[in-house]
């Protein structure tokens, strides 16, 4: 399975390249898979390749569902160091 990052064009450096804003972070981005792009754009970034042009709308709901997965992640790992694995030892299942 792929991950696209939405991201912020901060500045376009030339016709396939530009600079995009990750969180605190900026990080250099080939662009020439998508129409041109300006600073204030979004796109959806994968592997340091710009896919497709969004929304700010689809922007703010990729971003989100994001940090909803780490949130889970983060929930998990805490259950999983204070109890051990989830549900304990894993188990053979008898056969019915």
């Amino acid at each position: 399975m792929c991950l696209g990052i939405a991201c912020e064009v901060v500045a376009v450096e030339d016709r396939d390249s530009c600079l995009l804003r990750i969180g605190n972070s900026v990080q250099r981005c080939f662009t020439g898979l998508v129409e041109p792009l300006q600073p204030g754009d979004w796109v959806l970034m994968h592997a340091g390749f710009a896919v497709r042009r969004i929304s700010v709308d689809e922007a703010n709901a990729n971003l989100d569902l994001l940090w909803r997965a780490a949130s889970l992640q983060d929930e998990a790992r805490n259950i999983t160091d204070a109890e051990g694995p989830v549900g304990g030892e894993a188990k053979r299942r008898e056969r019915p």
